[in-house]
């Protein structure tokens, strides 16, 4: 049970965002300075990890949420709230670097999946970590395809960590088997759509 909540801590969603920019610029398909790569790495950590996380963590302290768990289904409005803005105020801030259009991209899916998954909150506990992987690997896999075949491993690792996650979920019970596995689905397809729909 330890370890299932540890790598239900370390697949979280939060941390995807850093994840794909590490990704970008260690295949050199985003070729910048040095100083470059490292402020664009340290404004994706800040703005899509560490200051959302510490809302949630004062919103837990201010009792606005119950747990960090966010077993009901209220608590996790707010929070995914928070990660709308701030995934869209990164998607602004980067909007002009051409040579982050893939990870321009990656932001776009990310914004319209935490959309979906607000709404789909109101009726139903959808698991975000699936969901989450669902997009991340979705993203690496049209990367491999559409791209550079030298992410086809990125993927390939995606889709097993993925699996890891899902499983860990299950384990902790925190989902049922079709919250886990249409929030990979859902995930999974909302970004192969939404990438024929940006081709015309």
């Amino acid at each position: 049970m330890k370890t299932a909540k540890i790598i239900s801590i370390l697949g979280h969603p939060i941390f995807h965002p850093t994840w794909m920019m590490i990704i970008l610029l260690l295949s050199g398909l985003t070729r910048f300075t040095p100083g470059n790569d490292f402020t664009f790495l340290t404004i994706t950590l800040s703005m899509t990890c560490i200051v959302p996380a510490l809302i949630i963590v004062m919103m837990k302290k201010w009792h606005v949420i119950d747990s960090f768990e966010m077993e009901d289904r209220d608590d996790r409005l707010g929070p995914l709230f928070i990660m709308i803005l701030f995934l869209y105020a990164t998607l602004r801030f980067f909007s002009k670097v051409q040579l982050l259009s893939v990870f321009n991209f990656y932001l776009t899916t990310a914004i319209v999946v935490t959309v979906l998954a607000f709404f789909i909150t109101f009726f139903w506990k959808i698991s975000l970590h699936t969901l989450g992987w669902g997009c991340f690997s979705a993203c690496l896999f049209i990367m491999a395809t559409a791209y550079m075949r030298m992410y086809l491993p990125c993927f390939i690792g995606s889709i097993i960590i993925s699996g890891i996650v899902a499983s860990a979920r299950l384990k902790l019970k925190s989902h049922s088997n079709a919250q886990i596995f249409s929030g990979f689905a859902m995930g999974f397809l909302t970004v192969i759509i939404t990438y024929f729909v940006s081709l015309f």
